[in-house]
């Protein structure tokens, strides 16, 4: 359970005195099979229960299937006392009916041994199955033997932590679900291990697929996040079916068939991954595999590294005829070779830069008038398919970035249509003020174009650089020199397309 100390030791008593007192106006039912508690059904607590209660359940076997229609918290005796082997199961008795449904917000399921209906050849439905439900916590249960382990249906906002799920047609399924945090979670030999289908803005960390047929699969997809997972001996590790900007950060892809596959899959990023599969990856779209500094570990490419920066000399291909290359492939394995406390400290930066939703309206920052404010290199990049990208690095607390405001918005009229107008905040994206060595703000850039991994940087003179120092404008600048900037980025992109 997910709460303070307190509270802990106040349940742990109220169960080793076996009667249900109240607490802050909370109630705690205690449910024993074996007669000794309030209720010995878990569903009939539940239907006496009111919101905000706490349901202990006491070791034993449980067969039912069980509605959950009231804010509550549904814990299993081992959780609180520590006893892991005195485990409380919980077997679905109707056919194709879910064991566990919820269509509450704020339900806590932590601790309970899940399986399916046993009668007959048929399963139900789902072991825990999510109806349009936000805050929700499912925690260090385990799923054996259901259809689906884990079902969010249209739902917000819930956590899935430490949970194991084995031998049904899914571990965990997303379906038309957002802003949901999956972590810590192992998902073994099942059809799909965790699935993603038309979900946005999902956060996947520190998750095994191990021994599915497709280890994560991102259908229809936009906006996730997926760091520090472990997929392995899949048939597909990662596959993703017209899915779109996602984020895939120090995952390792071991032993699959293939690795990675993306089909009609666009503007998706993909760096600092170990890959160490009978075929990597598969790229049927139009994707990026690296960022401006490093890409991915790669255990079937022979490029050297003649320079000693852990950066192979040659790019690793993907599919050259549609163009997709790593083009800062990594020469050395990291993520083995991280110490536990790296690894801690490595996750909880990735997870403070990824935890920022996709903007499904981002498409629209070209149009006249518009200033977006950026949050992620994705959008930098998609934008610079269609055109130059002007951006300033401020904050809302300085005072020369509020003086600068008004020019900003001129130049989104003026510009709105042919250049993409961002703006970055260096206190909500301090990420951004590292990568691109802001020293003093509001620092302000035009960038025309990525090349070889790196972004390409209009000066003042006409000429471009890679070297954002020779290109940045920093402090009040006139609305003419900025304009300039732009003009000048505007004329190479003619001069290209006329060839």
């Amino acid at each position: 359970m997910k709460g303070n100390s307190i509270q802990i030791i106040s349940m742990f008593f109220v169960f080793i005195l076996g009667a249900a007192v109240t607490q802050a106006g909370a109630t705690v039912i205690i449910v024993d099979d074996s007669g000794g508690g309030n209720y010995s059904s878990i569903q009939k607590a539940v239907d006496n229960a009111q919101n905000g209660d706490t349901i202990l359940v006491s070791p034993g076997v449980y067969q039912e299937n069980i509605k959950v229609d009231k804010e509550l918290t549904i814990i299993s005796h081992s959780i609180l006392s520590g006893d892991q082997a005195n485990c409380i199961r919980v077997i679905g008795a109707i056919p194709n009916n879910d064991v566990f449904y919820i269509n509450s917000n704020n339900v806590t399921i932590d601790g309970f041994y899940i399986l399916g209906c046993q009668s007959g050849t048929d399963r139900p439905e789902a072991g825990i199955y999510l109806e349009g439900v936000q805050g929700c916590s499912l925690s260090n249960n385990i799923l054996i033997l259901n259809g689906p382990g884990i079902v969010l249906n249209n739902s917000q906002g819930n956590h899935l932590d430490s949970n194991f799920i084995s031998l049904g047609e899914e571990g965990i399924a997303l379906d038309s679900s957002e802003e949901n945090v999956l972590s810590n979670n192992m998902v073994v030999t099942n059809r799909q291990g965790i699935l993603l289908d038309n979900s946005v803005n999902n956060i996947l960390v520190n998750n095994t697929a191990d021994s599915n047929t497709i280890g994560v699969f991102l259908g229809m997809s936009h906006g996730n996040k997926l760091a520090y997972n472990h997929i392995l001996k899949n048939e597909y590790g990662i596959f993703g079916q017209a899915a779109e900007h996602n984020t895939l950060i120090d995952n390792g892809m071991y032993l699959n068939g293939v690795g990675v596959y993306l089909n009609e899959s666009s503007d998706n990023a993909i760096y600092r991954n170990e890959f160490i599969n009978l075929f990597n990856a598969v790229d049927r779209g139009n994707n990026t595999w690296n960022s401006s500094s490093e890409g991915n570990f790669w255990n079937d490419h022979t490029g050297r590294d003649v320079d000693g920066n852990g950066v192979a000399d040659t790019p690793y291909p993907i599919n050259q005829t549609a163009g997709s290359m790593d083009y800062m492939p990594q020469v050395n394995e990291t993520l083995s070779s991280n110490n536990s406390e790296n690894a801690a400290e490595k996750m909880s930066a990735l997870i403070a830069l990824l935890n920022k939703g996709y903007s499904m309206s981002s498409g629209n920052a070209r149009e006249k008038g518009t200033v977006i404010e950026t949050t992620r290199l994705e959008q930098i990049n998609s934008s610079l398919q269609e055109g130059p990208v002007f951006l300033r690095i401020g904050a809302e607390w300085c005072p020369l970035c509020k003086a600068m405001n008004p020019t900003i918005q001129d130049l989104a009229e003026e510009y709105g249509g042919k250049a993409a107008i961002m703006l970055v905040d260096a206190d909500r994206s301090p990420e951004f003020r590292t990568y691109f060595g802001v020293l003093h703000i509001p620092d302000f850039s035009v960038i025309v174009d990525i090349e070889n991994g790196e972004y390409v940087y209009m000066k003042a003179d006409g000429n471009v650089s890679k070297d954002i120092d020779q290109a940045r404008l920093v402090g009040i600048m006139d609305k003419g020199v900025l304009e300039k900037v732009l003009d000048l980025s505007l004329l190479r992109e003619r001069q290209e397309k006329s060839g």
